[in-house]
């Protein structure tokens, strides 16, 4: 019941503060309802079994508890008796004026230029354990300006679905002219990351992935902007005509690097403030999330910031995919609402996500894309019907409560909103802020209340009271006037009232250079400084938000090695360190030093104690050795002798003072440009070489007529065997088939076969075949 009679009080004085009565009918009133529910009688009373000897130890107490700063507030007592509930205070004799009662305000901004969430901006000021309580209305417009971007994989599988983009535009103009007059369109192309292992890189590929199957591809890339938003549907036609299809290696495409450079680079693409910002990511594939590049050797975080040139993401091969997180962050800050539309079974895998991305919806495309467009208009009317909120930028001890009141009467959470909302309806948020405890620091911050996808926010500036006005409790109570911020404007609040000062500050003190956006576009300017974003990815802090904790490359799990600052994505090392990831001391350049002092020779740069030639034509350990680096010192020969200026004529002295005054470092620190070519040395090589080439043709031709003799003899030889054998058979076929006639007593003939000699025996079966 005491509990229930505190709400209820800490509720009413609320109440009445925001009603702005000013600070003594508020504490007349309060005193009232603690004399009313009987606090002073409180077992409970904490305010004063505390004993508390100080005006901020009394108030950290609790939102009843009050102090009593009248210097002459019961002569000779203890400092704790200061420390009670309004009732008691008043009863011992402590005048309205002199009591230490922080107030809780919510003063909403007097300039309102929001027309679909307001209020716009509110100040709220906290005392610990009280609540802050105001409503926050939101009513969504009949029709609203719309943009809508076409992100498309033009992966070799969606070539189909490419050539149905050609005849979308009018159809879809002509739907869309139901829920807004003014509608453009824009178009993006992207595949994957151009590095192995996502893409092939054999020289025959690398520009056309798709080779093998005798296609014309356009070479891949992580994401190019072809069309920036715009109401020509004939232009958009013709770019989507003229894109060709590319083509990678692996499953997962470069989605999630596209759509987040889609949304931050907002000049780019033209996004417009007043419109609904449609993302539509047409893909069969999966995407690849954050630390799928390490595979390729890509360790740098995603900076989540924009970077195309000439309408090409340049840092794809060199920054990691987003991850979920950051991907919803940007996407959001952006109020970008994507539609995904995807073919085949990889449909759920997107669905899956919805629940992690925040204004997102996920759409099932036919063959060919014939549903394209119903599937854009049925996810356009399910977005703008959808009205819910978060909060950005939380607060340190500072926690928010907010319940939707849905034009049917139901309520349900703030982060779950309100479906089904049409043009007429209103949605109403009840916001309540409350702070537990004071921090160390105290002092002001702010929040935001964002609606997904709407162009508008709330801006909460809140401002803790943790301090009392007076000094002490014997000095005087004095007026306290203190300065609250609201965006650009700012103004005085005291006790009893706020009103705005119309001088701003210039923005232009939040910039570290004119062409820089800012606060580098990570903070807000407020009055003439910055106040850095606070986001999910790490710490955001310098004098322009220029430095982080997070976009920097990291050496043995250590951002910048431990030894250096993050800013604007390079590691700024402290002093005795060096590299781009600091992790080098700066005494490692003397083991870079040549015998002749030189630091790598002037050929290279010292990295960690170790030289890296930038001159490809130098090796060695100190790039001392460049045996074609002759080339440079006859370029500028002419200037080799103003180191030598004896004896050369005026001309030639002022020519060195003018057109050789800067080669001349160069030319000293190169040894070869003094070292003279030995011509006798030269003579006798040329004259070796020109020997031994000589010698060499002799050698062949000598081989070749050797090898020709023994060939025409080797032939004579076959052709006498030849002979030889051919008449052996001849010789046999006459005696098989000679006739002899009988003889009572043939003449015996004795002959040593054994001693004829070739010719004898080659005629030695004739005669005797003729005897016979």
């Amino acid at each position: 019941m005491r509990r229930s009679a505190l709400a209820f009080f800490t509720a009413t004085f609320v109440c009445l503060q925001n009603c702005r009565p000013g600070p003594a009918p508020f504490l007349r009133a309060a005193w009232m309802f603690s004399v009313v529910l009987g606090l002073g009688q409180s077992e409970d009373n904490r305010c004063a079994s505390s004993n508390a000897v100080s005006c901020t130890k009394c108030l950290a107490l609790g939102p009843e508890c009050g102090w009593c700063a009248q210097e002459d507030f019961i002569s000779g007592g203890s400092r704790n008796e200061r420390c009670d509930i309004l009732s008691n205070l008043i009863n011992k004799g402590c005048s309205i004026d002199s009591i230490e009662y922080p107030s809780v305000h919510v003063i909403p901004s007097e300039n309102e230029i929001n027309t679909q969430v307001t209020p716009g901006e509110v100040l709220i000021q906290l005392r610990p354990g009280a609540a802050a309580n105001f409503m926050l209305k939101i009513h969504p417009l009949k029709k609203y300006p719309v943009d809508l971007y076409y992100l498309v994989d033009v992966s070799a599988s969606m070539h189909n679905n490419i050539e149905k983009l050609n005849s979308v535009g009018n159809d879809l103009s002509r739907k869309m002219a139901f829920f807004s007059h003014d509608f453009r369109l824009g178009f993006g192309s992207y595949v994957d990351k151009t590095v192995s292992p996502y893409i092939s890189i054999h020289p025959e590929r690398i520009h056309n992935q798709c080779s093998d199957y005798n296609l014309d591809c356009m070479p891949p890339h992580g994401y190019i902007h072809v069309l920036s938003l715009t109401e020509n549907i004939t232009e958009f036609e013709k770019a989507v005509h003229r894109q060709k299809i590319s083509g990678n290696i692996d499953t997962p495409e470069g989605g999630f690097d596209a759509m987040l450079q889609a949304a931050v680079c907002e000049s780019h693409i033209g996004w417009r403030k007043e419109a609904k910002r449609l993302l539509l990511v047409m893909t069969d594939q999966t995407s690849h999330l954050a630390l799928d590049s390490k595979l390729a050797g890509i360790v740098v975080p995603n900076d989540g910031n924009c970077h195309l040139k000439n309408n090409v993401y340049v840092r794809s091969t060199s920054m990691e995919h987003p991850s979920l997180g950051q991907l919803s962050e940007k996407l959001i800050d952006n109020n970008i609402n994507v539609i995904f539309a995807v073919q085949g079974k990889q449909f759920h895998w997107y669905k899956d996500l919805l629940p992690l991305l925040p204004g997102t919806i996920a759409g099932e495309i036919e063959s060919k894309a014939a549903n394209l467009n119903n599937l854009v208009v049925e996810a356009y009317q399910k977005l703008i019907s959808e009205v819910r909120v978060q909060v950005e930028n939380q607060v340190k001890g500072v926690y928010f409560n907010i319940t939707a009141i849905c034009p049917d009467g139901t309520k349900k959470p703030g982060t779950d909103g309100c479906g089904n909302v049409t043009s007429n309806d209103e949605v109403l948020f009840n916001v309540t802020v409350t702070m537990e405890k004071c921090n160390v620091t105290g002092g002001k911050s702010y929040a935001i209340i964002k609606p997904i996808g709407f162009n508008e926010t709330t801006k909460l500036h809140i401002h803790r009271n943790c301090s009392c006005q007076c000094d002490d409790s014997r000095g005087p109570k004095r007026k306290c006037v203190e300065e609250t911020f609201l965006d650009a404007k700012c103004f005085q609040c005291d006790e009893n009232n706020c009103h705005f000062d119309e001088d701003q500050s210039p923005s232009e003190s939040c910039k570290s250079h004119k062409d820089q956006p800012v606060c580098s576009g990570r903070g807000v300017c407020i009055c003439g400084k910055c106040l850095c974003h606070k986001i999910k990815l790490g710490k955001v802090y310098g004098k322009y938000c220029e430095k982080d904790d997070f976009s920097c490359p990291y050496h043995h799990g250590n951002l910048c090695a431990g030894h250096g600052e993050c800013e604007a994505g390079k590691c700024q090392c402290f002093r005795g360190w060096e590299g781009d990831r600091c992790q080098c001391p700066s005494a490692s350049a003397q083991y870079c030093v040549n015998p002749k002092g030189q630091v790598c020779s002037g050929r290279g740069t010292c990295v960690c104690g170790r030289c890296e030639c930038t001159d490809p034509r130098s090796i060695g350990r100190f790039c001392e050795h460049c045996p074609t680096c002759h080339t440079a010192c006859n370029e500028n020969w002419n200037c080799v002798q103003c180191l030598h200026p004896h004896n050369l004529s005026q001309a030639i002295v002022d020519r060195c003072k003018t057109s050789c005054a800067l080669k001349e470092h160069y030319v000293d620190q190169t040894p070869e440009c003094f070292s003279s070519p030995s011509y006798l040395r030269i003579f006798f090589i040329i004259f070796i070489i020109t020997f031994l080439i000589g010698l060499l043709k002799v050698l062949i031709i000598r081989q070749v007529i050797l090898q020709w003799n023994s060939n025409k003899i080797k032939s004579s030889a076959d052709y006498r065997v030849s002979a030889s054998k051919k008449d052996k058979l001849i010789l046999q076929s006459v005696c098989t088939r000679a006739v002899t006639y009988r003889r009572e007593k043939p003449e015996e003939i004795k002959m040593d076969i054994s001693k004829l000699n070739a010719h004898e025996t080659f005629r030695l079966p004739v005669t005797s075949t003729i005897l016979l």
